[in-house]
């Protein structure tokens, strides 16, 4: 895996877990934490809390999937994303007819639950 798509998943996943985290297990969310927030590698992790490496990545590619099934389900962060590409779309035009229409596609969003 290229060093940039490493980068974008640890980005996805830090996402996901800021948004959902509160929803896992208290060791999968420690582990989650300390992986995907506080950088550390998953030999780090299992040394802090006397368990095997193998039971950290384990623990962290469960998270991984039961994030991607809350994302799936709920769409926070898709939701969020759309909105900040409107909004900068809104904040670079200059036609109010397309500034009014970029509003309002931003408000259905909003309207959809997030």
């Amino acid at each position: 895996m290229k060093e940039e798509n490493i980068i974008r998943r640890k980005e996805h996943f830090a996402s996901l877990y800021l948004i959902y985290g509160k929803l896992l297990s208290r060791k999968t969310a420690k582990r989650m934490e300390s992986f995907y927030l506080d950088d550390l590698s998953l030999s780090e992790i299992a040394l802090n809390e006397g368990v095997s490496r193998s039971a950290v990545q384990q623990a962290i590619k469960d998270g991984e999937k039961e994030l991607e099934r809350y994302e799936e389900k709920v769409g926070v962060l898709k939701k969020t994303k759309r909105l900040e590409d409107l909004l900068d779309r809104l904040g670079k035009e200059e036609d109010d007819t397309k500034r009014k229409s970029l509003l309002k596609e931003a408000k259905g969003v909003l309207d959809n639950g997030i």
